[in-house]
């Protein structure tokens, strides 16, 4: 039966939940990171390739996050690719810079730490 009518009795949420969390937290941020990246459309089509790659590899360790059991591993993983991004593309690849780029990611990977910590309870249904 549903439960339409009442409020949650705990904050811990269920695996659906924290399933939606995480997947609504990707969605926002895969679009915020979209509007981001096309602010780099007048690159030479190399540099834009090596941009999506460094990008796309730290969305991949952000995705870890919240899929895999080693959280501390990829939490320091991916804070340390967060950190060295301005390093990477600007000094190593010599690209422009991106200033909206390591804060996105940065908030993206706070958002889904922040729903990892949520405590959990068992699906009901």
């Amino acid at each position: 039966m549903s439960k339409w009518y009442r409020m949650p009795p705990t904050v811990a949420v269920t695996e659906r939940e924290y399933r939606a969390n995480v997947e609504g937290i990707n969605i926002v941020f895969g679009a915020v990171l979209g509007f981001v990246l096309a602010r780099a459309d007048g690159l030479p089509v190399f540099d834009f390739m090596t941009l999506l790659l460094v990008s796309a590899a730290v969305v991949i360790l952000i995705l870890y996050l919240g899929s895999s059991e080693y959280v501390l591993f990829y939490t320091i993983s991916t804070a340390g690719a967060i950190a060295a991004l301005p390093l990477v593309l600007e000094n190593a690849l010599k690209l422009p810079s991106i200033p909206y780029l390591q804060p996105t990611l940065a908030i993206w990977a706070i958002m889904i730490l922040l729903v990892e910590m949520l405590p959990r309870a068992e699906d009901t249904d």
